[in-house]
């Protein structure tokens, strides 16, 4: 019964942040299919294209919050990892 009250909070704390993430990708994904389509028809070549696209992204990921992001995925991936490794050895164990 704590387990269905726990992700039902969870849910309901988390559905707000997922609901504007959503919006926001859309967001951006239309700019972005208006930003081509301005570049496509006013004459730009494809590698301009490409190279304004890196230049942005290359500059997003140099910002210290996407560092920061950055930071805490490794963090996040690691403790995955140690639990993934301990799951499985202590199977291994049981096994014997």
């Amino acid at each position: 019964m704590t387990a269905i009250v726990a992700i039902l909070a969870a849910a309901y704390l988390l559905l707000p942040a997922a609901v504007r993430l959503v919006v926001r990708a859309l967001t951006l994904t239309l700019n972005g299919c208006v930003w081509l389509a301005a570049s496509l028809s006013s004459g730009a070549d494809g590698w301009t294209i490409v190279v304004t696209i890196g230049s942005a992204a290359a500059d997003a990921l140099t910002t210290p919050q996407a560092s920061g992001l950055i930071a805490a995925l490794v963090v996040v991936g690691a403790l995955a990892l140690y639990g993934l490794q301990r799951l499985l050895g202590s199977e291994e164990e049981e096994s014997r």
